[in-house]
Parts: structure tokens; C-alpha cells; sequence
């Protein structure tokens, strides 16, 4: 189906609005989308912080399904279907599998549907029967849709080892707004500041959900390590998650938590914090494309990373790759970092971001796909 008006109408959906990383690129998509081709309605479940955001641009139809928790099954399938049928689009792209199945199973017989797929290696069994549920759900029926968009080569890989039709993947890397996450030396002053941080101490951050995947503990067991050999050290970690991890991140610091280690929840605009910290760390233990890498060095903050998903691509020569889950080699890694040119390293980091993970390259690519997917569909009918 194409609508027989001059523009397409196309449905982007998404679990909710919530601070992360998928709905931070949801947003940017959404932003930068060609209006003059395409009407663009936004569908949630679940609404979220950033909503008030999407509500007050203009030229967007947004609506929260309000789906009432995970069990809210059919009520929320005819809510969704009647959503969709009573707007015919001719395109619905999906963020994320419970989305992803939702669209699939909810749209009219000719639109066209696309997924977004951001997982890579994941170890289902430490999320619980649900995830393993969707994922094998997802398997089960992305032989139905008609294309699926993934965000690093990693999760392609992932997911063609998981049996999916690679043919219908292509890759579309994250975008990055480098007008947005750029350095400035008057909000370092400011961030320093505000946690009591003394200018010439050396910031060391780790951004993220508190989860088990994220490596937080590695993190907190060389932050120790370090601050008990030298004080002139502040450890950062910024966001919010698993409490049980977090406390025992806490435990293992020590007396450290409270002198030299700040917490902080997640936080609306990221940028404002990227540019108070002189390294970012990484230690995820899986990871598709990392915007956390991508946003600190279009701050100019060079980065620690894992070598898992797409990380060693990001950060190129540009900063220092290590295997997951390995402390020695973190604590390797960071006073190798001390010693070498930030400042340089910094520039460096920009410059490949501003080259290669534009938020335009990321819009313009995902709307050729969606055009192929429309016109493929068209042709063929």
C-alpha cells in the first residue's frame, strides 16, 4: 500500500519514552525525518520522560496507548490495532521486540513494516523468561516483516547466528547530534563545581545503566584500587538501575564511596556531564553501538572500551580497547590513559564522530530504506 497523497504516512513506534539509548535515537529520528515527504505519527505504550518533548513539536501526531503493565495483553492489541487501522500507514517502524512483535501482529494486511533491532551476544538468561520469550518470538516471525534496520554489525552477526533472515538487515549506524555534545570549558568549570571536584583532579567516569552487563563492578573494584594509591582521582558514575548492584559497587569501594566517588541518577541532557569528566570507561560485557562511546568523544572525551558489539570500530585509534571483564587490563588501561595526550586524543574523537556518526547520515539512510522497502512493495504488487 502507498497512500495516494503527495506524502507517506509512516508510524514510529516504541515502547516508551523513557531515557536510553533506542529512545534517544527514536527522538533524533523523529526530529529530523523529511516532513514534506512523509505525516509522521508517534506511538508509545507507555509514554515516558521524554514526552513532553515530542508533545510540543508541531508537526507530529503523538499518542500513548497507555497499555497497563506487562499482562495488559489484549486489551492493548485491539487498542493498537484499532490505532493502526484507523490511521493506514503506509510504513510502520518499530523500536525494540516488544514493539517490534506488537506492530507486526496489530498492522493492516498491506502496510509495510520495519524493525529496529539494537541487541548484540545478549545472555537472555540474565533478563528473565520474558526476554527469552520475545526473543524467540521475534525469531519465530521476522520472516513476516519486511525489513529490519540494525545499528551495528555486531548485532547483524548476532542475529544471523540466531537464524534470522539476513537478507532483510541492513545497518544503520547510531547518529550522533554534534551540535549538541560538543566540549566547552565553561560547563566543565561548572560540573566541577557543583560536586565539590578540585580542578586539576583526574575525572573517570562510567555512563549507564546499573545493570549487570555494564561491568560496574570491574569499575568500582579499579577505582579502589586506584584511589588507594592515589587520591588526586574522582570516579563518576551516572545512571540509575539494579540497586543491588550499586551496593555492592559501594561495598567494595569503601571508604572511597563517599570521599571520592560521586552517583548520579540518570539525567535528561547527558552533555552537560560528558564534558566535566577527562576519561570515559566502557565496561560493558555486551553492547550493539554504544551512544554513551560515540556522545563522549564528540565531547572530546577519549574513551576506555570493551571489545564487544561495535566499540573497537567507534573509538578507532582514537582511544584504548580492552577484552571484557578483565580488571587488570581496565586498571592497565586507565594509567596508560593518564600518560598519554588527552587533549589530542579528545580532538581526534571528534573528528570521527563528525565524519562518520552524523545524525543526517543516520536520517538520510534510514529513510532510503524505508523508501526501498515502500517502492519494492509497490512494484511488486
Amino acid at each position: 500500500m502507498v497512500s495516494m497523497s503527495s506524502k507517506y504516512k509512516i508510524v514510529l513506534a516504541i515502547r516508551s519514552l523513557n531515557l536510553g539509548g533506542a529512545e534517544r535515537q527514536f527522538l533524533e529520528l523523529i526530529k529530523h525525518i523529511d516532513k514534506n515527504k512523509f505525516d509522521v505519527y508517534i506511538c508509545t505504550m507507555y509514554g515516558g520522560v521524554l514526552e513532553d518533548e515530542i508533545k510540543a513539536m508541531q508537526d507530529v501526531y503523538y499518542t500513548n496507548l497507555q497499555k497497563k503493565g506487562r499482562y495488559d495483553l489484549f486489551s492493548f492489541f485491539m487498542k493498537y490495532r484499532s490505532y493502526l487501522v484507523f490511521i493506514q500507514p503506509d510504513v510502520v517502524y518499530s523500536f525494540l521486540p516488544e514493539m517490534n512483535l506488537f506492530s507486526l501482529w496489530c498492522k493492516p494486511k498491506k502496510t509495510k513494516i520495519i524493525w529496529g533491532i539494537r541487541a548484540s551476544n545478549m545472555q537472555f538468561k540474565q533478563y528473565g523468561k520474558l526476554a527469552q520469550l520475545l526473543f524467540f518470538f521475534q525469531k519465530k516471525f521476522s520472516k513476516n516483516v519486511d525489513h529490519i534496520i540494525a545499528n551495528s554489525k555486531a548485532s547483524i552477526e548476532f542475529h544471523t547466528n540466531q537464524r534470522f533472515d539476513v537478507e532483510k538487515f541492513s545497518l544503520i549506524y547510531n547518529g550522533i547530534d554534534i551540535n549538541h555534545f560538543i566540549p566547552s570549558s565553561q560547563k566543565n568549570d561548572t560540573f566541577r563545581c557543583k560536586y565539590g571536584l578540585q580542578t586539576k583532579g583526574i575525572v573517570i567516569a562510567l555512563v549507564g545503566r546499573i545493570d549487570i552487563v555494564k561491568g560496574h563492578t570491574i569499575f568500582a573494584k579499579v577505582a579502589r584500587r586506584i584511589l588507594e594509591m592515589e587520591e588526586s582521582f574522582y570516579f563518576v558514575v551516572i545512571g540509575s538501575g539494579d540497586e543491588t548492584i550499586k551496593q555492592e559497587c559501594q561495598t567494595i569501594l569503601g571508604k572511597y564511596n563517599q570521599s571520592k566517588v560521586i552517583w548520579i541518577d540518570s539525567v535528561k541532557d547527558i552533555a552537560n556531564y560528558y564534558v566535566g569528566l577527562d576519561i570515559c570507561c566502557s565496561t560493558s560485557l555486551s553492547e550493539s553501538f554504544s551512544n554513551v562511546i560515540a556522545e563522549a568523544m564528540s565531547c572530546e572525551v577519549p574513551c576506555i572500551v570493551t571489545d564487544v558489539g561495535d566499540s573497537k570500530m567507534i573509538v578507532g585509534e582514537c582511544g584504548i580497547v580492552i577484552p571484557p571483564n578483565d580488571e587488570q587490563r581496565l586498571y592497565e588501561a586507565i594509567m596508560q590513559m593518564i600518560q598519554r595526550d588527552r587533549q589530542l586524543l579528545g580532538k581526534l574523537s571528534r573528528n570521527k564522530i563528525v565524519r562518520e556518526f552524523s545524525i543526517q547520515r543516520m536520517v538520510d539512510e534510514t529513510q532510503n530504506v524505508i523508501y526501498k522497502t515502500l517502492h519494492k512493495s509497490y512494484h511488486n504488487a
